[in-house]
């Protein structure tokens, strides 16, 4: 148990994890009150400088945590999100607050029923705060598209914070809550993790209800989460239901994990390519796990196959905005609106038979080769705000691109991908991302063995057991 919850003073401050929060919670050592009250004052500290929240219910947040604190007074706590601060991605429904969308078209637009995913979060006795900036109808990677203006990373604010779930995780990365939820259709939670040093994760496609979330790509939509610890999905996962719980001892020497060359995908800065392969190569060696070199058949066909099924769905899910108003968009998310209409019926018809046959060589990567799959969740640590070329390993690419090309494929597959953070570079973050398919608890605890690795010379973590890991 700590001593007094974490909440510092700077920009960029992680907030605690779930677990020491909900340990304090248990214990007596802090309120529901408290701790919404001291996300208040962070909010009104930092949030005019990093714009994560675009929505406050301060009124509302406090009486729910002081209903909070009288239930926990009485019979306990619910659960270990009982009386905890969270925030939610403005593209998904929280009844009372707006729903906006980061977009003229929706503002002052009021949800009368919460999202299903807000529903049941509430059910476990989280306090929902507000809602989080988001690129406009999150369509966009960088953050910074919105009629709010831009979500601004932390720990520099005037860089990016990806997106579009970047109010989500600049709030997390703030140390104003410890979980936010997001939505990632290409990399909406992870890209924004990694560039702001904190944890993204993206469920099993399917597994989480997108009734109630503003639709980008049906298909490819999931609701995510971000979070402070990389620990905290094992609880998350568990309250949910989310996967099967593994609490078998994890045998390090029977745990494959493949290494995807990332320039594969595309081009990436050398330093993160070698910063994360090595880290990785040190930990194996320390904890034996095996760590072998892995190749996707179709990388290019995979990045093909997203980009003409979420072009083309979205331009059906924003026909009539287009035909009615056009001027309610800001020019960035127009000009991509036009350019996804160019995409045929024909050709996603095409995609959409394509996508099983993809989904099936990756399905037998997984069940032959590799527990789990790692490779770099971004190419490129934040750049500026505003920035839509960025040098990349000496090539100048798209930024949009490039925030993309490491993410949007598991879209496509559809499997569980967490992205840790994984180093720094010239002070700003890069995460490493992992990939799986029969059990997430691999997956959770080789990323939580990441993050402690990527600030320390410890990289024995790996080796413990997942129950011994939730219990830590």
């Amino acid at each position: 148990m700590s001593s007094t919850p974490l909440y510092r003073p700077a920009f960029s401050a992680i907030a605690p994890s779930i677990r020491e929060t909900a340990a304090d919670i248990r214990s007596g050592a802090i309120t529901s009150t408290a701790l919404v009250e001291q996300a208040i004052a962070r909010i009104d500290a930092v949030n005019s400088e990093i714009n994560a929240f675009t929505y406050i219910d301060r009124a509302g947040a406090r009486t729910r945590a002081a209903a909070a604190d009288r239930e926990i007074r009485e019979h306990g706590p619910r659960g270990p999100l009982h009386g905890i601060p969270i925030a939610v991605k403005d593209v998904i429904d929280v009844a009372g607050m707006p729903t906006e969308c980061g977009s003229a078209h929706l503002v002052g637009k009021a949800a009368t029923v919460s999202a299903p995913i807000v529903t049941r979060l509430e059910d476990l006795g989280a306090i929902v705060l507000g809602k989080t900036v988001t690129h406009e109808f999150a369509y966009g990677p960088t953050g910074d598209i919105s009629v709010v203006g831009p979500s601004r990373n932390p720990l520099d604010p005037t860089r990016m914070t990806g997106g579009s779930s970047g109010g989500s995780a600049a709030a997390v990365a703030a140390g104003i809550v410890p979980l936010a939820v997001g939505t990632d259709t290409g990399g909406s939670c992870r890209v924004p993790a990694a560039l702001c040093g904190v944890t993204g994760f993206k469920p099993r496609y399917g597994q989480i209800s997108t009734d109630g979330v503003f639709p980008l790509a049906p298909s490819l939509d999931h609701v995510g989460f971000l979070v402070a610890d990389p620990a905290d999905l094992r609880l998350v996962n568990a309250e949910l239901a989310l996967e099967p719980p593994d609490d078998s001892l994890l045998r390090p020497d029977q745990v494959t994990v493949g290494w995807l060359d990332p320039t594969s995908l595309g081009p990436a800065d050398p330093a993160v390519v070698e910063r994360c392969h090595s880290l990785l190569a040190e930990m194996a060696s320390a904890a034996s796990f095996r760590l072998v070199d892995v190749l996707l058949p179709r990388p290019q066909r995979l990045q093909a196959t997203f980009a003409a099924m979420q072009s083309f769905e979205v331009a059906a899910v924003h026909r009539t905005m287009l035909r009615t108003n056009e001027k309610g968009y800001q020019p960035d998310t127009l000009e991509r609106l036009r350019s996804a209409r160019r995409v045929t019926p024909q050709q996603y018809r095409q995609e959409m038979v394509m996508r099983p046959m993809l989904v099936a060589e990756i399905a037998e990567l997984f069940e032959f080769e590799i527990d789990v799959l790692a490779t770099i969740t971004t190419p490129i640590t934040a750049p500026p705000i505003g920035e839509r070329l960025s040098l990349v390993a000496g090539e100048l690419v798209p930024t949009k691109q490039a925030l993309l090309s490491m993410t949007s494929i598991w879209n496509v597959v559809g499997e569980p991908v967490i992205s840790v953070p994984a180093g720094r570079i010239g002070g700003l973050p890069f995460g490493l991302q992992l990939v799986t398919r029969h059990a997430l608890d691999p997956a959770i605890t080789l990323g939580s063995a990441v993050a402690r690795a990527a600030g320390s010379e410890d990289h024995s973590g790996w080796t413990r057991s997942a129950k011994d890991a939730a219990t830590a």
